[in-house]
């Protein structure tokens, strides 16, 4: 008895766009200590070491980057916050986020996340590119006061002791961005693990001198929905 083959067509799989697919989270971040400007104010030496630090990045990035240094800052030795031409408003930058949680997840993770530099560089995006730095519901537009402290190093020609400045916001001021994990990052980068990169922000905070208890915060992270 012969048996008639029937073909069996499977429906086809809706694809998904990647932007669907992608998990998000909506993070405010509180500061309980006082954030420092972390960028060179002057122009020349701030496009040196983005260069330096970022050679895979165009001169067209560098430029754009620069832009968000003022003009008007005669001042060098002094570190700042980064403007926006736009509303003057002082900003974080996304790789500065990204920088805390490599610096986070070496701390609390660690072997528990293996390659995790490789895997926040390629699964996890902040958004959105110019991260408003606020108080109150208000941009803030203008530092509160500058912190200057001694800068003790060792040289050929024996100890020096140089004088270190930068910009300074008060603790209270707020920011709040957006991360994306990529589907393939779901799985180890999850929310809990989030949570507890951020829980390491009271105790070694973001932006400049860090060591010195700077820029510590508290969090708030929600799962958001696509939109």
């Amino acid at each position: 008895m012969s048996r008639t083959k029937e073909a069996v067509e499977e429906a086809p799989k809706e694809k998904v766009a990647l932007v669907d697919a992608l998990k998000r989270y909506h993070v405010k971040l509180t500061f309980i200590s006082p954030i420092l400007g972390s960028a060179p104010s002057n122009k020349d030496v701030y496009e040196n070491y983005v260069a330096s630090k970022h050679p895979e990045t165009n001169p067209e990035q560098v430029a754009a980057e620069s832009a968000l240094i003022p003009e008007e800052l005669p001042q060098t030795g002094k570190t700042i916050f980064r403007v926006d031409p736009e509303t003057n408003g002082l900003i974080f930058l996304p790789h500065q986020i990204r920088g805390f949680l490599k610096e986070s997840a070496s701390a609390i993770t660690g072997k528990g996340l293996t390659a995790y530099k490789s895997k926040i560089d390629k699964w996890v995006f902040v958004s959105p590119d110019k991260i408003f730095i606020q108080r109150d519901g208000q941009i803030i537009t203008k530092a509160d006061t500058t912190c200057e402290r001694p800068l003790r190093a060792v040289t050929a020609q024996g100890p020096r002791v140089s004088l270190l400045s930068s910009e300074q916001i008060e603790a209270g001021a707020t920011v709040e961005f957006d991360l994306m994990v990529l589907p393939l990052g779901q799985k180890e980068i999850t929310k809990e693990l989030l949570e507890s990169w951020f829980d390491y922000a009271q105790f070694q905070g973001i932006s400049q001198w860090r060591n010195g208890s700077f820029g510590r915060a508290t969090y708030e992270l929600t799962e958001a929905t696509a939109g």
